[in-house]
């Protein structure tokens, strides 16, 4: 549930009055407000004070003034033109579309309770239209991106690639995605960057069709899947990315959200477009196993469930954990096990090193300190180290040691929780 009121705080994007103007038929609102009011009118005269208002207070009350002669019937289609202020603010401002859109499919409110109409009311059972529009918008750019990423790779050799060293759900990611767009009548070729995969195994035991390795991005167009950093690959080459981590702003046309695993997100974003197999839905709920830890990681939601139930896959979850959870073989020594899951993240002007370890208690009790004083000499900042058996992860960044609150191996939620408690500045 995201409930909102007016444009302050993080959710203030949300509200008429937030600062995230647009233009229309060449002219320019300061907000969804301003344009809103203005189509109350047909006098150009207050139309263009509406317009010309320095805040969307002004407008609004200029628009309310019961002197000002409104358009006949205007009630009749208010809220078609509530969707179109909505959509227009949102459409032409990719920040806040963004964000919109990284509140997947929950309910929004608008909790005005003076306003039963737009909001919530006084009990909470009012009509709540602007939630409902902002849902309705959320669903059209979120849709809108989709199209153009599709628009984007027409009349091109379109690699569809994920993260380097990939794991199931980067791999299989990209595959799906690769069938789904050659649907569309899309030269899509399913690709990796390389093959030091890091859920081997797992992979070859559900691989029986052929790939391309890519080293070479000079002359080729690519979609980016579980991951949205170029990583050497131009700008100017990438038609659009999907992905279910944090955004990190070098890629244009990109669907980010927080889903249990990408293919999840593909799954829900590409199902009444594309007809997926038994096979690929498959597929899916083993990239879902493969990223939450067989279903016990934090970021298996609520959300994530209704999908992975959705597939009906007829996996036995326990039966897959045994065959597939390999932990650190601390028998190797600490400079392999540090770079067997190692990867590097962008967060602002960092580079954060990030090396994942995983054990029972007995090994993390044994062996952690000295991984930890080894990750200078290895120029490693960032060690996530995950405790199957007590369901725990423990984190260190450079010299601090954190317990981090729930059981994840997702780098991202877990660099995110650095930033917002202040251990690492962007």
């Amino acid at each position: 549930m995201i409930d909102f009121y007016k444009e302050f705080g993080n959710l203030g994007y949300l509200a008429n009055y937030s600062h995230h103007g647009f233009y229309k038929d060449g002219i320019f609102y300061k907000t969804a407000e301003h344009y809103y009011q203005a189509s109350k009118f047909n006098d150009l005269e207050i139309k263009n004070k509406i317009i010309n208002s320095s805040t969307p207070k002004e407008a609004s009350m200029i628009g309310r003034d019961v002197n000002n002669k409104r358009i006949d019937n205007f009630k009749n289609y208010k809220l078609d033109v509530m969707f179109e202020a909505v959509y227009l603010k949102f459409s032409q401002n990719k920040d806040i579309r963004t964000k919109l859109i990284e509140t997947r499919n929950q309910t929004i409110r608008e909790m005005t309770v003076k306003e039963s109409f737009w909001g919530v009311g006084p009990n909470l059972d009012g009509l709540n239209h602007m939630g409902k529009i902002l849902e309705k918008v959320r669903y059209q750019v979120k849709n809108d991106l989709i199209d153009q990423i599709i628009a984007n790779s027409y009349k091109k050799k379109v690699y569809i690639i994920g993260h380097k060293k990939p794991d199931f759900d980067s791999f299989f990611s990209a595959y799906l995605l690769s069938r789904i767009l050659k649907s569309f009548n899309v030269d899509a070729i399913f690709a990796v960057r390389d093959e030091d995969f890091i859920d081997k195994k797992m992979i070859n035991d559900w691989l029986d069709f052929k790939y391309e390795v890519v080293t070479d991005y000079s002359d080729k167009y690519f979609i980016l899947v579980d991951h949205n950093n170029l990583d050497g690959i131009d700008k100017t080459h990438v038609l659009g990315a999907i992905d279910h981590h944090k955004i990190t702003g070098e890629v244009s046309d990109l669907i980010e959200i927080e889903y249990a695993s990408c293919a999840l997100l593909i799954y829900d974003l590409f199902k009444s477009r594309y007809a997926f197999s038994f096979k690929e839905k498959k597929l899916i709920a083993l990239s879902v196993l493969s990223d939450t830890e067989f279903l016990s990681s934090s970021r298996f939601s609520s959300e994530d469930k209704k999908l992975y139930d959705e597939l009906d896959a007829n996996i036995d979850v326990s039966q897959f954990k045994r065959k597939y959870l390999i932990t650190t073989d601390f028998s190797m020594d600490i400079n392999s096990n540090l770079f067997y899951d190692f990867k590097e993240y962008r967060v602002g002007r960092r580079i954060i090193k990030r090396s994942l370890i995983r054990s029972y208690s007995a090994d993390k009790d044994k062996y952690y300190n000295l991984y930890v004083s080894a990750m200078k000499q290895y120029n490693v900042n960032l060690i996530i180290w995950c405790d199957y058996e007590k369901l725990v992860t423990y984190v260190r960044y450079n010299d601090i040691d954190i317990i981090y609150p729930y059981f994840t191996t997702s780098t991202n939620l877990i660099i995110n929780y650095l930033v917002n408690e202040k251990y690492l500045k962007k």
